[in-house]
């Protein structure tokens, strides 16, 4: 070849380049961002309203709806629009084509929502639009906690210096403070004495907001001066709020502490966050873009003691949940895998060849082709991960090939009397071509993985890019770089001296068990053409055996990992106070450390009710009142599996708290990452206008779906009974006492605290410079029943006393409402939730499928049923996976049809792969493990080898058979001859995922289903190459009359 000849002639040109690729490849290592996953970048944003006070229903009419209307109608590419919409609070994701351009599509969500502005309710704010994707998880929180401090103070550190602090960290993003009560001007209404004054609440607002304004006066040019003039719009301090006139009726003032006492205070807690039973403020660290988890928290922890210096004193900081332990210690245990595996493939090659020259050539090209992958990656834009990392490892057994079939062929032809540099020549002449081939065919083998869409798509990619990326820079190699090597240190047959030592001992072993083999092998395959039929019925046998293997497989999309981690949604009775679920939560994480050892306990943190709205936009929250949450446990280290915690506790909280709704959560980056917008493995969608009827199917699907073995956490994620007070107005009574409904409504939005949504209003302390909100309420510790609700004084024109009571117009109803309503592209939403537990997902999702088939006939016109989560992701991936790998044999088959001009040909060679697609069924069997998309991953690496290596005994075949010899001693011949490189391709990538398949050591558990159906798959396939294959060539062949020698293509012989 012409790259053989110029490399040969200008070896400084090669080292020229090996050394750019190295120095390359070394810089894009130190530089690439480090993470435990890909970035899984799919376009979506989120909308997040917020207007407290407001009922979910009256939200998702009034607010929702316009809002998804509007993007429905104006926003291009948009794949599916849902809402979650809560009281006070609605949460909007936008889906987008995976084409799409997201600056444009947030520029047109920004445009629109502006415009519909003035159809919102009086006094809304503009919402939080944010681009959202899978990987921006939590990678830490941060803890403030102070025995001295009253939560405001930390609430106000957490906002404003905490932020500015770390926000400078590139690619990091800080949520709000959880548990958190923001510092509030609290205007405490009296009662009693705005009764005696004939004041009522709204009058109180109204004064309050009339004399805290913010407002700009401008200059007066007196003389030669320009003085600047400042008016007191707002009070200088809060006692100053006290000397506020209210009214003044009959040459006498009512001042605003006559009728109310006012004080620096907090509002009530709707979020409650505890640390190991401690009340906290937590902050919650996030990764965004493709920010490395390690570097981040390196710099933070960097930062802290600046941090703690900067605190009020009697404050603690302390980080928790760092998933840079996780991350760190993944990765230091796939880089030990990779150092490893170099090692055992370093010690297989020298022993197969016997000379430390030839290994020393084949285990250079190896590292360079791993940096030139590491530059691809950079290139490309990804991250260094568990499973690019993973690939690297796996990349180094077939790495081995290209240059183990040339340094044989070169050492053959040495042996053959040739000097170093003709040998490298002739060598390039017999094995480029077909190498070529095979190389072609494992890349396209890996072409499948483009295929895949969604987060399986954005997680293998970058492994197939390594793949393809280190399997060409390794043909280059071979071309050029170990052909330059092997001039300089081979030596000639007339000078190599005979070897002895240990390493030699040891070669002439294998050389001697290779050649015992070699004469097995020949005098089977004379057994087998000789019974042929034999040999059809076993493969048959063995390949059926593969399927039905394969079918009776248990599926996931993923192993599940363990990073000491476990995440438990928990409802109580809907409508319970925020103090009472508190205790509830307590209690519960009494006995969880009564199931888990003290000394396996790091951190228990609970976080009770919603947090703030912004918060929903960056961090998926399922919590809809005061009487739900999470509850997240941190095992500390050398942890019994937590899948076994978990399983007690579910056992637990159903035993001890039957009335409680619980399901498990995605704790870790990992399956955050991978969950996505669901909370649970499956999640049933029942969408239509029919809300009624689907609710009770809904109930009927859950009630079946508690008999199926291995599914847990079985639930509606809606709340329809949550309890209210209907205050219904008559109209006609309040028009007869002169009753403004308007003013009505004003009452109780005072009285009730929820003015502020109306008519927010903020008071600067001129002190920290802060700006805090001023909120009008009747005091929550009076307003405790609702006969004083009732007893408010409303304005009454025709009433003798000015005001009458809000009862003397008004009727209260009790009822049960929803407490969140869902909406997927405007249709109302109920979502069935499933977990698994000691079983596979694919086991639960054909039960689902049949209780969904049982109920759909049911289903109304415009109503559908769909699973969702993690079991719709892994049907889709399979679905990607079979189609890319259908097409992909359609590829290596034309490529072959190029080299063997032949159409029968490339079936011989392609027979081996369902043998050793078998061999890798029976694997996963025999260990364990179930089916999953790393499985596939490893079904696809077997593909790629098996079929290299029967191209290659083919190849030989092919050659032998039109230089004269007979088919079936063509086939014989090429089976005993090319026995060496295929046993020293096999065994260099078995020894090569033995480590990954143990799956010991942190995040082992996602790449062994892959090495295992690797391990598998190369002992059988490997048979059938040397065994299969040119049994079916003897008997197909010999059949097939031969070309005349001037018909004949030419051909190179092959070694």
């Amino acid at each position: 070849m012409w790259i053989v000849r110029y490399a040969l002639r200008r070896p400084y040109s090669v080292a020229a380049m090996a050394l750019i690729i190295l120095i390359a490849g070394i810089i894009s290592y130190l530089r690439l961002p480090v993470d435990v996953l890909p970035n899984v970048d799919i376009p979506s944003v989120k909308i997040v309203w917020n207007y407290k006070g407001l009922n979910a229903n009256e939200m998702a009419a009034k607010i929702t709806s316009w809002s998804e209307i509007a993007v429905i109608n104006n926003v291009d590419n948009v794949q599916e629009v849902t809402s979650q919409t809560l009281s006070g609070i609605s949460v909007i994701r936008v889906a987008f084509q995976p084409d799409v351009d997201i600056p444009k599509s947030l520029a047109q969500i920004t445009a629109i929502t502006q415009t519909i502005m003035k159809r919102m309710p009086r006094g809304i704010t503009p919402p939080n639009i944010l681009q959202y994707n899978q990987s921006r998880t939590p990678i830490m929180q941060l803890v403030l906690s102070s025995n001295t401090l009253p939560d405001s103070r930390l609430a106000d550190f957490a906002r404003m210096q905490l932020r500015s602090m770390v926000q400078s960290i590139p690619g990091v993003l800080l949520t709000l403070p959880y548990g958190a009560v923001n510092r509030q001007i609290m205007v405490d209404l009296k009662p009693d004495a705005a009764h005696v004054h004939g004041i009522t609440a709204a009058e109180v607002t109204e004064a309050v907001d009339n004399q805290n304004t913010t407002l700009p006066s401008g200059s007066l040019r007196e003389n030669e001066k320009d003085l600047q003039i400042t008016l007191n719009t707002s009070p200088d301090s809060v006692e100053a709020f006290g000397m506020m006139p209210v009214r003044a009726k009959d040459g006498r003032t009512v001042l605003l502490r006559d009728v109310a006492d006012v004080r620096d205070g907090v509002p009530m807690k709707t979020n409650v966050a505890r640390v190991n039973g401690e009340n906290a403020v937590i902050v919650s660290l996030i990764r965004i873009g493709n920010a490395s988890t390690i570097s981040i928290i390196k710099q933070l922890q960097e930062r802290l003691p600046e941090i703690r210096q900067a605190a009020p004193e009697g404050m603690t900081i302390t980080p928790i949940f760092d998933q840079s332990v996780f991350v760190s210690g993944a990765m230091t245990h796939i880089e030990s895998e990779i150092f490893i595996v170099a090692s055992l493939v370093a010690l297989v090659v020298m022993f197969f060849l016997g000379s430390w020259r030839a290994t020393l050539i084949v285990l250079t090209s190896i590292p360079l082709s791993l940096l030139a992958a590491l530059v691809m990656l950079r290139i490309t834009g990804h991250t260094l991960n568990l499973i690019s990392l993973g690939g690297l490892a796996l990349a180094i057994g077939i790495l081995v090939d290209n240059a183990l079939v040339e340094i044989e062929n070169i050492t053959r032809n040495i042996g053959l009397g040739l000097e170093p540099r003709e040998a490298a020549l002739e060598s390039a002449r017999q094995v480029a071509f077909p190498e070529l081939i095979s190389t072609l065919s494992t890349c396209l083998v890996f072409s499948p993985i483009f295929l895949l869409s969604g987060v399986a798509g954005f997680i293998f990619r970058p492994m197939a890019i390594v793949v393809i990326a280190s399997l060409a820079m390794s043909y280059l190699l071979s071309r050029t770089v170990v052909p330059v090597l092997a001039m300089l240190l081979m030596k000639p047959a007339s000078s190599e001296k005979t070897a002895h030592g240990r390493l030699a001992r040891i070669h002439h072993h294998i050389e001697h068990g290779l050649d015992g083999i070699q004469a097995l092998v020949g005098r089977l395959l004379g057994v087998i053409q000789r019974a042929w039929f034999i040999a059809v019925i076993g493969m048959l046998i063995v390949i059926a055996g593969g399927a039905f293997t394969l079918m009776t497989l248990g599926r996931d999309f993923f192993p599940k990992t363990d990073a000491g981690l476990m995440r438990f949604y928990i409802r109580v009775a809907p409508g319970t106070r925020i103090e009472n679920t508190s205790d509830i939560y307590a209690s519960i994480q009494g006995d969880i450390r009564n199931i888990i050892p003290e000394n396996e306990i790091d951190t228990i943190v609970e976080n009770i009710g919603v947090p703030e709205a912004a918060n929903l936009g960056w961090v998926d929250s399922y919590a809809v009142g005061s009487y739900d949450g999470e509850l997240q446990i941190q095992l500390a280290k050398n942890h019994h599996p937590s899948a076994g915690y978990e399983k007690a506790i579910r056992a637990m909280l159903q035993e001890k708290y039957p009335d409680v709704v619980m399901f498990s959560q995605p704790a870790d980056t990992t399956n955050l990452t991978l969950a996505g917008a669901t909370p649970t493995a499956l999640d049933i969608r029942i969408a239509g206008r029919d809300t009624a009827g689907n609710r009770i199917l809904a109930a009927e699907l859950v009630d079946k779906l508690k008999d199926v073995k291995g599914a847990v956490d079985i639930g509606i994620q809606q709340v329809f009974n949550q309890p209210e007070y209907y205050v219904a107005i008559d109209r006609a009574r309040a028009i007869q006492l002169g009753v403004n409904m308007s003013e009505a409504q004003s009452v109780l939005l005072a009285a009730l605290g929820s003015a502020g949504s109306v008519n927010e209003n903020f008071w600067v302390d001129p002190v920290s410079g802060f700006s805090y909100t001023v909120q009008v309420q009747a005091p929550v510790q009076r307003m405790d029943t609702i006969d004083i609700l009732t007893n408010l004084r409303v304005p009454a024109q025709r009433a003798e006393t000015g005001t009458v009571p809000l009862a003397s117009i008004a009727s209260v109803t009790p009822r049960l409402v929803s407490a969140s309503v869902g909406r997927v592209t405007l249709m109302p939403m109920i979502n069935v939730l499933v977990n698994t537990e000691d079983t596979d997902i694919g086991t639960v999702y054909k039960a689902v499928e049949k209780g969904i088939a049982e109920l759909k006939p049911r289903l109304k016109p415009g109503n559908s049923m769909r699973i969702l989560g993690q079991a719709d992701s892994m049907m889709h991936a399979y679905g990607d996976l079979f189609f890319g790998f259908a097409l992909a044999l359609f590829f290596i088959y034309i490529i072959m049809l190029f080299n063997f001009a032949s159409w029968v040909l490339p079936v011989i060679a392609l027979a081996g792969a369902p043998i050793a697609l078998s061999g890798a069924a029976f694997a996963l069997a025999l260990t364990g493990t179930t089916l999953s998309v790393p499985a596939l991953m490893g079904f696809i690496m077997v593909m790629g080898v098996s079929t290299a290596n029967s191209v290659l005994v083919t190849t030989f075949a092919r050659d032998q058979w039109l230089a004269g010899m007979d088919a079936i001693e063509a086939a014989r011949s090429a089976a005993t001859t090319r026995l060496r490189p295929v046993l020293m391709t096999a065994i260099t990538m078995i020894v090569g995922v033995v480590p990954m398949a143990l799956a010991a050591g942190q995040g082992g558990e996602q790449n062994a289903p892959l090495a295992r159906a690797v391990i598998g798959g190369l002992l059988l396939g490997t048979c059938a190459s040397l065994i299969l294959v040119p049994t079916l060539f003897g008997i197909v062949m010999r059949h097939v009359r031969r070309p005349a020698p001037d018909n004949r293509l030419e051909t190179p012989q092959h070694e």
